[in-house]
């Protein structure tokens, strides 16, 4: 497989390369910022998954995908898992999590963000916390994590 060269047109304006992980069976991407650079490319007022703006065309439109695409992914897991306890982890503005629990999913949600785990947590009941709880959850809690 190779390796794709991608831009942060939106923040940062930087190129990374996704590199192919055999052992992990999936991309990661090269160079990996530290946690604490992770969040500057989420706090742009252009990073709508976590604003939930709909200012103008492209923000709305994303709105219409995206809900549409949240509806598929979760279709997708009701078919692969009769259990219904879920952790998103980089959960946004909890979108997903707000489909899986009108879909009557346990759910849960993982967001770095502070502004977006706010509105994450009006959507899901306070179901959101900080990377800093991943580690509080019991073994094997969840039977679908995203």
């Amino acid at each position: 497989m190779n390796n794709f060269k991608v831009t942060d047109h939106s923040v940062s304006k930087e190129v990374f390369e996704l590199l192919y992980n055999q052992e992990l069976d999936m991309l990661v991407t090269s160079p990996q910022p530290s946690e604490e650079e992770l969040g500057k490319y989420y706090e742009s007022e252009d990073y709508i998954s976590h604003t939930d703006a709909k200012r103008n065309l492209i923000e709305k439109v994303y709105h219409l995908v995206r809900n549409y695409s949240l509806k598929k992914k979760l279709n997708l897991i009701n078919e692969y898992s009769g259990e219904k306890q879920l952790l998103d982890i980089g959960c946004g503005t909890g979108d997903f999590l707000e489909v899986a629990k009108n879909n009557k999913w346990k759910v849960t949600g993982i967001e770095p963000n502070e502004q977006a785990r706010a509105i994450a947590n009006s959507k899901t009941g306070n179901a959101v916390y900080n990377i800093d709880n991943l580690l509080t959850f019991e073994e094997q809690s969840f039977d679908v994590i995203t």
